[in-house]
């Protein structure tokens, strides 16, 4: 047995992006610390017999997770792992959906940092909006509680409607972070979790359109007040009961 199967037990790259598959799996092996912080990854030619493939495959596939932040590139040095704290933004949704499971402890990571700014982003925007925008935010509220005539999903809606709340504050930051989640809510990983835990959409529905109409009357406080709410559902949907202390398989039946 070779030391990399010893490690790490790869499988071969399928025929298909090679050098996408094969980052894939180093990308997971540093994830589950089979690769640590500090620790150098199998010298080009070892991977390459590994996984079957040539050494130009290895080299872009070692691209990738440069470009993630996992590893460090160096002349003559090879690659050194990162700690996972210094990677990109992108490995999220793979943190998130891992090996065909749904970690909960990321999800609860990651809606510890989001709530907050989702909060802010809202009281902005309902500080800022023109009438226009606020009977757009009502049109989104009214589809995403019946059925959408393009037969696109209820979320499909709510990414709208959160992209429409970041134009609303009129801050292209904002805006440029709520583009950056919609990415994030599109990945694969957020896919499962919806399937796995579902979204009460009409229950988010009547709460945006409770804030339209406490912003319409001149109640600022009440239209916070349910923007909150929505924000919540939402975060307490995906976060869960054990706010993330278990790990969930992603085949598993849903848990109320």
């Amino acid at each position: 047995m070779s030391r990399i199967q010893q490690i790490s037990d790869f499988r071969p790259a399928v025929r298909r992006r090679i050098h996408e598959d094969i980052a894939e799996q180093l990308r997971d092996a540093i994830l589950d610390g089979r690769f640590a912080a500090g620790s150098k990854l199998p010298p080009e030619r070892e991977l390459a017999v590994e996984f079957q493939v040539n050494r130009t495959s290895i080299r872009d596939a070692i691209k990738v997770l440069e470009g993630l932040n996992l590893v460090r590139v160096r002349q003559g040095d090879g690659a050194t792992v990162q700690p996972i704290v210094d990677g990109s933004f992108d490995l999220i949704p793979a943190m998130i959906f891992h090996r065909r499971r749904i970690d909960l402890r990321t999800i609860a990571e990651l809606l510890e940092v989001v709530r907050p700014l989702l909060l802010e982003m809202a009281r902005l925007a309902l500080v800022r909006a023109n009438r226009e925008q606020i009977d757009k935010l009502h049109a989104l509220s009214v589809l995403m509680a019946g059925e959408r005539p393009d037969h696109q999903p209820h979320s499909a809606t709510a990414q709208e409607a959160l992209l429409l709340l970041s134009d609303m504050t009129g801050n292209r930051v904002w805006q440029m972070l709520a583009r950056r989640l919609r990415i994030l809510l599109g990945s694969e990983a957020l896919l499962k979790m919806r399937e796995r835990i579902p979204v009460d959409f009409s229950r988010l529905s009547a709460l945006l359109n409770d804030s339209v109409e406490h912003h319409l009357a001149g109640r600022a406080d009440q239209a916070l007040g349910s923007m909150r709410k929505a924000v919540e559902l939402v975060s307490e949907r995906y976060a869960g009961p054990e706010r993330g202390r278990r790990r969930v398989k992603a085949s598993g039946g849903s848990r109320k």
